[in-house]
């Protein structure tokens, strides 16, 4: 059997419409020592097409650790139901501006205290600082359409 192949702007627009409507998927950094790492996190994408994702996370975390030695990092996102898998590569970068991250937080505040405000144990780390992925690459899949080999792209 082919392999069933789609446009690159269905890719994109299959890929966002997944990615919005669970807005959590799994972040992959790789630690200093090679060692990857994998956490649940809130992304969204940002602009036209799918060539950045926002995301916050709590100052002190290991993953701007991470992100010191290696901005590479993969993000998944899959429905409710696993029927469709996104796989976005790229480079994390740290948002510095507080201006920068307050639309980041305005998209993602219901997921951030869900994840990130039950971990706070220490003052300092009451302040977000927001992460911006510059994604090169977009893999998906869909099996229940028959789509069981990712379609990818550069971005």
């Amino acid at each position: 059997m082919t392999t069933p192949e789609l446009p690159y702007e269905e890719v994109i627009a299959a890929a966002r419409r997944v990615m919005e409507a669970r807005i959590v998927g799994a972040l992959t950094t790789v630690a200093g020592d090679g060692t990857p790492h994998t956490r649940w996190m809130a992304g969204v994408p940002d602009g036209p097409g799918l060539s950045r994702v926002l995301s916050l996370t709590v100052r002190g975390s290991r993953k701007l650790d991470h992100l010191t030695n290696n901005s590479r990092v993969c993000w998944l996102f899959s429905d409710s139901r696993d029927e469709e898998v996104v796989k976005l590569t790229g480079t994390m970068r740290v948002l510095e501006s507080q201006t920068m991250v307050e639309p980041v937080w305005q998209q993602l505040e219901a997921a951030a205290r869900q994840y990130a405000m039950n971990l706070l144990s220490e003052p300092e780390n009451l302040w977000f600082v927001g992460l911006d992925t510059l994604v090169d690459s977009v893999e998906y899949m869909a099996p229940k359409n028959g789509l069981t080999h990712p379609v990818v792209y550069p971005v």
